[in-house]
C-alpha cells in the first residue's frame, strides 16, 4: 500500500541534486516510522487511560495526606505517608512481592462484589499498638506475626483508614468499605485468580526516622466499576469550581479580544512528486471541486462554516451559508473499552 510522504521527505526530493539516494530515503522513512511507533506489550495491555491514572494518583495522594494527619494525632508523633507508585500488575506478582509475615487486612466494597487488600508493615502495627497503650513505641528488629490481640486493636485504626479512603474516592464513586478478614501470608488470600490484573498503590511511611510501608491492592474488575464512564463523569463534574460572575466576565472579555486564524479552502488535489517538480509559472492546477459548490471555512484546524466566494468592493470576500455542526465531545473512556 502506498505511503504518504511527510514534509521532510517531500523537501528532500524537491531539493535533491544529481538524483535521489534511495538508501538515504529509506533510512529517513524508517526513522519516521520509529518515531511514530511506541512499544506495546500484548501480554500485559495497559488497562488504565491517562485520565484514570491521574484520578488514581489524586485519590491516593489525598488518602495519604488525611491518614498521615490521623496517625500523627493518635500516635502523638509525626507520621509522614507518601504515595510512591500506582502500578498495574498481575495478582500473582503482588502475592510474590508481599513478604511473610505481613499484616494483610482484607476489605470488601459493599455492592461491588469484590474484595481488596490493605497491607501494613507488621513492625508498624506492633509499634502503633504499643503507642496506643501509652508506651514509648519501639520498632522490633525481628519480624514476627501480629498477635490476635494486636489484630483486634489495630482493626480500629484500619476502620478509620477505610473511612478516609471512602472520602478520597467520594468524587468518583460512593464506596462503603468494611474489613472482612486478616491474614499474615498473601498466599492464603485469593481475592481473584493469580493471572488476573490488579492495581497496587504503594506508600512509604516514615515514623521517627524509620521507614515503613503501606500497600493497597485492588482487583481490576473492582476499579472497572469505580472508574467507569459514570465514575469519570462524576469526577469531572465534582472537580469543577464555581466562578464568580465578575471573574467570568473578565475571562469572556479577554477571550473575545483574542485573534484566531480564519481560513477558506477553495479545493484540494493530489499530484505526484514528478508533476510537482515539473510545475512552471503559468501552469494551471485543477481542483476537485466545482466553482458552484460551497467552500469550507476553518477556524484553526476545525471546520466551522460553509461559504461562497465573492467580492466586497475591491476586496475578496466570503458569504457564510451555514454553520457546520460541532461534533459531540467523545465519551470518556471506560476501563472496559481497553479490553476490546
Amino acid at each position: 500500500m502506498a505511503r504518504t510522504l511527510n514534509q521532510d521527505e517531500i523537501d528532500f526530493l524537491l531539493n535533491a541534486q544529481g538524483g535521489v539516494d534511495e538508501a538515504d530515503l529509506e533510512a529517513r522513512a524508517a526513522e519516521d516510522v520509529r518515531k511514530r511507533v511506541s512499544p506495546y506489550n500484548f501480554k500485559r495491555p495497559r488497562l488504565f487511560s491517562q485520565e484514570q491514572m491521574r484520578v488514581l494518583q489524586y485519590v491516593h495522594e489525598l488518602f495519604a495526606r488525611d491518614v498521615s494527619v490521623y496517625l500523627s494525632t493518635q500516635l502523638r508523633t509525626m507520621v509522614e505517608i507518601t504515595l510512591t507508585a500506582v502500578d498495574q500488575v498481575l495478582y500473582s506478582e503482588y502475592v510474590a512481592s508481599s513478604a511473610s509475615p505481613s499484616a494483610l487486612y482484607v476489605g470488601k466494597a459493599e455492592g461491588l462484589g469484590y474484595q481488596f487488600i490493605f497491607e501494613l508493615d507488621p513492625d508498624f502495627v506492633i509499634y502503633t499498638v504499643e503507642k496506643l497503650f501509652g508506651g514509648a513505641g519501639q520498632f522490633v528488629d525481628n519480624n514476627r506475626e501480629v498477635s490476635k490481640i494486636e489484630q483486634r486493636i489495630m482493626s480500629r485504626v484500619v476502620r478509620k483508614a477505610f473511612n478516609e479512603l471512602e472520602v478520597a474516592w467520594k468524587q468518583a464513586h460512593e464506596l462503603h468499605l468494611e474489613e472482612v478478614a486478616f491474614e499474615s501470608n498473601a498466599e492464603f488470600i485469593q481475592i481473584l485468580p493469580s493471572m488476573e490484573p490488579a492495581m497496587v498503590a504503594a506508600f512509604e511511611m516514615r515514623v521517627q526516622g524509620r521507614r515503613s510501608f503501606l500497600n493497597i491492592c485492588y482487583p481490576y474488575l473492582l476499579l472497572e466499576q469505580v472508574l467507569g464512564r459514570t465514575g469519570m463523569q462524576r469526577w469531572i463534574s465534582g472537580t469543577r469550581t464555581e466562578v464568580a460572575p465578575q471573574v467570568r466576565a473578565r475571562y469572556e472579555e479577554g477571550l473575545r479580544a483574542l485573534e484566531v486564524e480564519l481560513r477558506a479552502e477553495l479545493g484540494r488535489t493530489r499530484l505526484s512528486i514528478h508533476d510537482i517538480a515539473a510545475l512552471q509559472v503559468g501552469d494551471v492546477i485543477p481542483l476537485h471541486r466545482r466553482t458552484t459548490e460551497p467552500i469550507q471555512v476553518f477556524i484553526d484546524k476545525q471546520e466551522k462554516f460553509t461559504a461562497v466566494a465573492g467580492t466586497a468592493g475591491k476586496q475578496r470576500a466570503l458569504r457564510i451559508l451555514d454553520v457546520t455542526a460541532t461534533p459531540d465531545a467523545p465519551d470518556l473512556p471506560s476501563l472496559a473499552d481497553h479490553d476490546r
